[in-house]
């Protein structure tokens, strides 16, 4: 399942799919304050495919009764997948172990420990999920963003392998316009787009350039705990395509974004509400919600009682 071409080009068209547009990548900053590490690992490209890959195999593991992941399970399947080389798969796994993203769970496999996602982590994907649907509920009024909150654990182990297969498989998401690309291929480079589009003017949507208000590359840094050079190195980048300009002094002046910048922007998170849309109605479909969501499996023993902080 991808982005459907016909389906993205309503979104696009849609007279309120911009400011909807804005208000998702300011969610997206939102949730960076409640789980920021979560968030970084879906602020660049490679690591958000790696972590969808990874919920995938551990969900449709989950239903079939296998529990969690091994290390060699998680690189093999970043591999599969042509997302990595294996050192960085490794260490990415190693990294998440260390800051509490996945744990260690159960019985070692052999010699090797076997790991699941951390109940934060499958919460705070539980708002990453209710984020994008509250974006198509802005579309068409439906209530999918609520059903998804009420749904939890359960309704997330239904959607999630869907999408993921569906995002690893389009070539939009897998190969994004460059000035998308500029941002998505480093570090918290997608939470530096978030907030640059988040920060646009809202009634500049068919201007030629939308000035932010963001006028300084070290107070565009902070929130982010990244360096001034990374992020000033980013911003180069897109300056050098024409995605980007500073109006005046640069790092003295507000940063302007392309019309172009803003359409490819839009686009990508187009394709992926498409991709979501379609797997969030397939598995809620049936005699109605209600008896969709009781006819999947009951989520994990320890998840129960929890609670998303936000």
């Amino acid at each position: 399942m991808d982005g459907g071409s016909l389906e993205v080009e309503g979104y696009l068209a849609h007279p309120r799919f911009a400011g909807l547009v804005r208000a998702l990548a300011g969610g997206f900053l939102g949730a960076q304050q409640v789980v920021p590490r979560l968030v970084t690992q879906f602020a660049s490209q490679q690591r958000c495919l790696i972590s969808h890959a990874a919920l995938a195999s551990y969900f449709r593991g989950m239903l079939g009764g296998k529990p969690g992941m091994t290390q060699r399970d998680f690189v093999e399947n970043a591999l599969a997948h042509g997302l990595s080389s294996r050192n960085t798969a490794a260490a990415f796994f190693a990294e998440a172990l260390y800051y509490g993203l996945i744990r260690v769970c159960g019985p070692d496999r052999g010699r090797a420990s076997i790991a699941e996602p951390a109940p934060e982590t499958l919460w705070g994907m539980c708002e990453w999920y209710r984020l994008h649907l509250a974006v198509i509920d802005g579309l068409d009024g439906g209530s999918r963003a609520a059903i998804m909150q009420s749904g939890g654990i359960t309704l997330l182990a239904a959607v999630e392998p869907v999408v993921a297969d569906a995002l690893l498989a389009s070539p939009l998401i897998r190969n994004p316009p460059s000035t998308y690309a500029v941002f998505a291929s480093v570090d918290e480079g997608g939470s530096l787009m978030d907030r640059l589009i988040a920060g646009s003017d809202p009634t500049a949507d068919l201007e030629e350039r939308a000035v932010t208000d963001v006028t300084s590359v070290s107070a565009l840094a902070k929130p982010f705990n990244i360096s001034r050079t990374h992020a000033g190195r980013t911003l180069a980048g897109a300056i050098a395509l024409g995605a980007i300009g500073w109006t005046g002094v640069p790092g003295r002046s507000p940063l302007w974004l392309s019309r172009a910048f803003r359409e490819d922007y839009a686009r990508v998170q187009a394709t992926k509400l498409v991709i979501i849309a379609a797997a969030f109605d397939a598995a809620t479909a049936g005699a109605g919600v209600g008896s969709g969501l009781r006819a999947m499996p009951a989520p994990p023993a320890q998840f129960e009682g929890v609670r998303p902080a936000w």
